[in-house]
């Protein structure tokens, strides 16, 4: 499995992937000859505070002492979407909404002054565990659109759910028994009882 990475990591696809997400963003100063980066922009030139989207590597690669741009929290993390969250999480089919929901979620807290965007993610990756650890002992892969229910990571721990679940299925019908002695087990073996009832360490 390809394990994703939960910080920056150069070398992740997985994280390139969320990296390449596009995000609003506003322009903090005018920018002359680079109207192409909004195909709706007529002007050649971008004025300061126009309002366009850029994937979210252009904004985590700008200097932090002069940038160009601005990130704004998309809509899917906004107090009205904090709202149906609450009321029912599971609802929310979150691989339709954003397929990197959780990990995107993560990186946008650094443009999140009021720290409600960690807050949800915190909320409603509890509230929605409880429903997939369920899922994965009672659901199989076949009978659920994984795709659109779950976003990237919690497609990840399904499918990793199912497949534990499934050995330890096949534990309990002994069709799989790889037990290993516990190390107090094995000690109790190494030793064996002398013919005057004294226990013995064996050579």
């Amino acid at each position: 499995m390809n394990i994703p990475s939960y910080k920056p990591n150069y070398y992740s696809l997985d994280d390139i992937t969320v990296t390449q997400e596009r995000i609003p963003c506003q322009t903090t100063q005018d920018l002359y000859m680079m109207g192409f980066l909004d195909a709706s922009e007529k002007s050649a030139n971008l004025t300061n505070n126009h309002t366009l989207e850029l994937p979210l590597w252009v904004v985590l690669q700008q200097d932090e002492r002069n940038p160009h741009f601005e990130a704004q929290i998309p809509d899917i993390y906004s107090a009205a979407y904090k709202e149906i969250y609450k009321a029912d999480a599971n609802y929310v089919e979150l691989g339709a909404l954003c397929k990197f929901y959780f990990e995107l979620g993560m990186y946008l807290t650094r443009y999140d002054g009021t720290n409600s965007v960690s807050e949800m993610l915190h909320v409603t990756a509890q509230e929605r565990m409880k429903v997939l650890k369920d899922l994965c002992q009672n659901v199989g892969n076949e009978s659920l659109n994984v795709s659109s229910k779950f976003e990237f990571i919690e497609r990840l721990l399904f499918n990793e759910g199912c497949k534990t679940n499934k050995l330890f299925d096949d534990w309990l019908q002994e069709k799989q028994v790889h037990i290993k002695s516990t190390e107090i087990a094995a000690n109790l073996r190494k030793r064996k009882r002398s013919p005057d009832g004294e226990t013995q360490e064996e050579q």
